[in-house]
Formats: C-alpha cells, sequence, structure tokens
C-alpha cells in the first residue's frame, strides 16, 4: 500500500513539528578561527546574508508548504589572493532533522563585502552555487521521505550545478560533488531512497496510528531495500549516512513484528550497530 500526499506529510509534521512560513528554517554559523582580525572583519556579515539567503527564498512552488529544518556551518581557514581577487578555502557542513548530512572539506569561494545574494543568476557563484548545491541535496533527500523518489528533481538540480562547477573558473572540489549526486542517484541506491519513505511511514503507523498491520509491512518495507543495497553496496557512503542517521530509532519501527527476522538482516547488513539492534523488542503477538 502507498501512503497518500497528505498522509505522509502528516507523518513528517508529527515527528517534527509543524513549521509552515517558509520552505526552509536554517540556522547558520560562520567561523573564521584562523583568519586576521581585518579579514575577519570584512566577513563579518556572511553568517547572516546566508541565512536570510537560505531562509528568505521559496527553494520550490510546488512545495511550499513543506518546512525543513537545517544547521549550516561553515568554516573559513585560508586565504588565496589570485591577482585582485581573495579566494576564500573553506569547510561547508549541512544537516537535516531527518539526516541528509553532509560534510564538504574543499570549498572555495569569493566574497566581497556588501555584495548581493541574487537568487536568480546568469553567471556561475562559488559560493551561492555551492550553498544551492547542498541545499538541494538536503530537500532532495527529505521529499523522498514524502512519497516514493519525488526528490528527483531537485538531484537533477544539483547535478546541473555540479557540472557548471566543474566547468568554470572555480573547479575545486565540483568533481567530487558531482559524484555525491551520482552515488545517491544510481540504480543501485534506489532502494535506499525508497526506504527512507518506508522508513517514516513506518514511524508514522507506528508512533500515531499504533496500526501493527502496517507498521509491520512498512518496516518489512525499509529493511528489504537496505538489504538490496547492502548486498551491492555494502561500503556505500550514502548507507552509512542512513544508517548513522537512523538507526537509534529503527527498533521503533520492529515493536510490532512477529518475528526477529527484520532485527537479523538488520544486525547483518549494519554490523557496527549491532548491540543496538539486539536490543531491540518485538510485541506483535501482544498487538493483534
Amino acid at each position: 500500500m502507498k501512503l497518500s500526499m497528505p498522509l505522509v506529510i502528516s507523518t513528517f509534521l508529527v515527528i517534527f513539528g509543524e513549521l509552515f512560513s517558509q520552505q526552509l528554517q536554517c540556522q547558520v554559523k560562520v567561523e573564521m578561527p584562523r583568519l586576521q582580525p581585518r579579514d575577519q572583519a570584512e566577513l563579518s556579515d556572511l553568517g547572516q546574508k546566508i541565512t536570510d539567503y537560505l531562509n528568505n527564498n521559496r527553494w520550490s512552488e510546488s512545495n511550499q508548504d513543506i518546512s525543513i529544518s537545517c544547521n549550516v556551518n561553515l568554516i573559513v581557514e585560508t586565504i588565496n589572493i589570485s591577482g585582485s581577487e581573495k579566494r576564500y578555502l573553506a569547510q561547508f557542513l549541512i544537516s537535516s532533522a531527518s539526516g541528509e548530512n553532509f560534510y564538504d572539506q574543499n570549498c572555495e569561494f569569493t566574497y566581497i563585502p556588501g555584495q548581493a545574494f541574487e537568487t536568480f543568476r546568469t553567471s556561475f557563484d562559488p559560493l551561492l552555487d555551492l550553498i544551492d548545491f547542498y541545499t538541494f541535496l538536503v530537500i532532495g533527500g527529505e521529499l523522498d521521505t514524502y512519497e516514493l523518489l519525488s526528490g528527483t528533481t531537485f538531484y537533477n538540480k544539483s547535478q546541473d550545478l555540479a557540472n557548471r562547477g566543474q566547468l568554470s573558473n572555480y573547479s575545486t572540489g565540483w568533481k567530487n560533488r558531482a559524484d555525491e549526486v551520482t552515488l545517491i542517484t544510481d540504480a543501485e541506491h534506489v532502494p535506499l531512497r525508497e526506504a527512507k519513505y518506508y522508513y517514516y511511514g513506518g514511524l508514522y503507523y507506528v508512533e500515531k496510528e499504533q496500526n501493527a498491520e502496517n507498521a509491520r509491512q512498512y518496516a518489512s518495507g525499509m529493511v528489504e531495500r537496505l538489504r538490496r543495497v547492502a548486498t551491492k553496496r555494502p561500503n556505500s557512503k550514502a548507507l552509512k549516512r542512513f544508517f548513522d542517521s537512523h538507526y537509534q530509532e529503527i527498533c521503533k519501527l520492529f515493536q510490532f513484528d512477529d518475528t526477529r527476522e527484520n532485527i537479523t538482516i538488520m544486525i547483518d547488513i549494519n554490523p557496527s550497530h549491532s548491540d543496538v539492534y539486539r536490543e531491540c523488542e518485538i510485541s506483535g503477538t501482544r498487538s493483534r
């Protein structure tokens, strides 16, 4: 059975709180501990400008009532001077409430104090396109939890930006970013994207509806899809990201199970968290 869109949206809002008005609700922190005071002063308004850029934009007209919480951390490390241009080298971290977490250690961008952050641009911007790239990845991952593979449009946008970045004068890191999108969206990872949908659907039926039959169905749907990915790509970074984000709550999905089959599979495909799965309790026979 497939959840309807209103039900899936309800699932997300029940778990993460009812937020409307804006599509993104991001907390932004800019750090520059190694820069000289004069250079720090030139970046003093950058955190607020990124905050406004993320939170005041409508990232999708078709999903404008879906709000996503996230945290962004930009760590500016050094400066390179190229002619009259100052290029900042930094690390970039973004994370969402549902575990769409990305860490980039090799970022390069330019910034002029007071420059406008334009939403619609005709030329490549090494800072804003970097932000857009990871924002699209986060939104794509979040939308996959609402409806099967509904984040595809945003993954395609990230791929387009990665392609542009590789051809730009600021190509540092963009090949790796393109590889990140390919990893998430290739055929062998489609079941992982689907597993996110079954994971949140299962949580809804466990926590909100207490519907044992549907909870078992969604738990099995999630586990089977995770097993498929683990069989073909056991060292997948995307799979590890899912496990690390959700292993502490996965046991909730199994509480209505009749057997420990799902738990056994999880122990097998995610041995680094096997101790947690061994503690899962089932009570399916009692729930009937």
